[in-house]
């Protein structure tokens, strides 16, 4: 899985791996056929990927929401892998399937029991037994012993249905992990939305208090005769279209919060989070390795793979029914009719019996279980191999997004500059009788659309990191397991002197969803 398995599972995970891999070793009388992954053609190097990869190129490491640089971030996500209550579920999913692996593998070594009981029956002799006397007497009898039974595996029957139980129970622990990086992407998803509502929220707070100004000022105008009521009315739609862009952000706001308390496992009312805004999280550079490394990083195809384990050890069992089956059972104690002769040495009796069973005709039962099995199989290897492309497929998605994200939120810093100098530019030109005020409000709306879309520019451009990560299949350790290289924040485009500064304000209403309630 890449990340660390809490809760003791490493060495269940390793100890699986190893039981597993003995069912695709041949022996001289197994029936399983040998196991072979499918071929699949895999490319030297995804199409979306800037520069051919190779050998020595770091892979993602394990805990790769380390490098995001926010250390709230990473305690979150810790107390998320200890404390998710979907994450135990699937652990204890993990034990019930190990238990079942080890059932069905104990009937490779015999069964012992111990047994003790006094019967009373009557009349001696059996149920309508008459005696010459005319008197019905009592039997009694004391008996405990030992017994013991063994079915010999020379078909490698049991084996095989050691090993079915076994790859499901990889399936488990695959499936756990597959959880565990969803789990850790959707937080780290939800906390850059959760900062993204933050900037956001400031961005419109910013421009209100600028439309305010602009506000006062055109009324200050239409005071004086130099403006019209028109103007002043233009400028109030303007100011109330921005301030109803607000409870929507801080609704967003409030999910997203609410949402990473239920994923730490605890309620939302203990919950309280420093963070301020995106500028502090780091954008990192992700290395995708080899198309090959899919194999042995993304979960869904580990489980994909466990499962064609499973069905190739079924085939097995099937076909072992068509063979003899033999086994063996004996039984040693000591049984008397008075309990004071118990321990004597006539009180001891044995019994050992050996079977062979052999289905001579079942009306093609057995041969239609092998033929369902190998078509289980058929059917998994199908499976497998839509699963694999469904990988490359997420990571060439990915690659691209990456990649294009990049490219808006270079594009939209420019359109934010050039935004930021109009509304400057008019604004002056406004004040200088130059030009109509249409063009100041038009100019004022597209500031605030493009410092709004900046935001959501770095949001998509994290959110893309995110999915290639979850892609890859949450990384993996390599030599050193080197920090993937994060670039430099890109700084702000220069502020008008009108403008607040960059800091997340406190609503006047301080209602239970404002920032200053739930951030520590």
């Amino acid at each position: 899985m890449g990340m660390k398995i809490r809760g003791g599972l490493t060495g269940l995970t390793g100890r699986l791996a190893l039981l597993a891999a003995a069912v695709v070793l041949p022996s001289a009388c197994n029936m399983t056929p040998d196991y072979e992954r499918p071929k699949q053609e895999l490319s030297d190097s995804y199409r979306n990927q800037a520069a051919d990869p190779s050998p020595e190129l770091p892979r993602p490491p394990s805990q790769w929401w380390t490098s995001f640089g926010s250390e709230e971030l990473d305690v979150l996500v810790e107390e998320a892998l200890t404390n998710n209550h979907d994450l135990m579920a699937a652990t204890h999913r993990i034990i019930q399937a190990e238990s079942q692996a080890g059932s069905a593998g104990s009937a490779l070594l015999p069964s012992v029991s111990l047994s003790g009981k006094y019967d009373v029956d009557s009349p001696n002799g059996g149920q309508g037994t008459i005696l010459s006397t005319g008197t019905n007497r009592t039997h009694r009898l004391h008996s405990m012993g030992l017994a013991t039974s063994y079915e010999f595996d020379l078909w490698g029957k049991i084996r095989a249905s050691e090993a079915s139980s076994l790859a499901s129970a990889l399936a488990n622990v695959h499936d756990r992990e597959a959880i565990a990086i969803t789990l850790v992407s959707d937080l780290v998803n939800t906390y850059i939305l959760y900062l993204q509502s933050l900037d956001r929220e400031s961005v419109a707070r910013q421009n209100i208090a600028n439309m305010k100004a602009m506000h006062a000022a055109v009324k200050e105008r239409v005071r004086l005769g130099e403006s019209s009521e028109l103007e002043l009315a233009q400028q109030r739609n303007v100011l109330a279209q921005a301030e109803a862009t607000v409870p929507p952000i801080r609704l967003q706001r409030e999910r997203a919060f609410d949402k990473i308390a239920i994923l730490l496992g605890r309620p939302p009312a203990t919950l309280a989070l420093s963070g301020q805004t995106l500028r502090d999280i780091a954008v990192p550079e992700v290395m995708p390795g080899l198309p090959s490394d899919l194999l042995l990083r993304r979960p869904d195809v580990k489980k994909a793979e466990a499962n064609l384990i499973a069905a190739n050890a079924n085939i097995g069992v099937a076909r072992a029914k068509l063979l003899p089956a033999f086994s063996l059972s004996g039984e040693r104690g000591w049984a008397s009719q008075l309990l004071d002769t118990m321990a004597s040495p006539g009180s001891i009796y044995w019994v050992l019996a050996g079977s062979v069973a052999q289905t001579l005709f079942d009306n093609g039962k057995t041969q239609a279980e092998i033929d369902s099995s190998r078509a289980k199989f058929a059917e998994l290897v199908e499976v497998y191999q839509q699963t694999l492309l469904t990988s490359l497929r997420d990571v060439e998605d990915a690659l691209a997004a990456v990649r294009l994200q990049r490219d808006l939120e270079t594009a939209q810093l420019e359109v934010l500059q050039a935004s930021v100098d109009a509304y400057g530019l008019s604004t002056e030109a406004f004040r200088l009788g130059m030009i109509d005020y249409i063009n100041v409000l038009e100019t004022q709306r597209t500031r605030f659309q493009a410092e709004d879309a900046r935001v959501q520019a770095r949001f998509g451009r994290l959110e893309a990191v995110i999915g290639l990560y979850k892609a890859l299949g949450g990384g993996m350790e390599s030599d050193g397991d080197p920090a993937a290289a994060a670039d430099p924040v890109a700084p702000d485009p220069q502020k008008p002197a009108d403008a607040a500064p960059p800091s997340a304000p406190k609503p006047a209403d301080g209602g239970g969803g404002a920032p200053s309630d739930r951030t520590g």
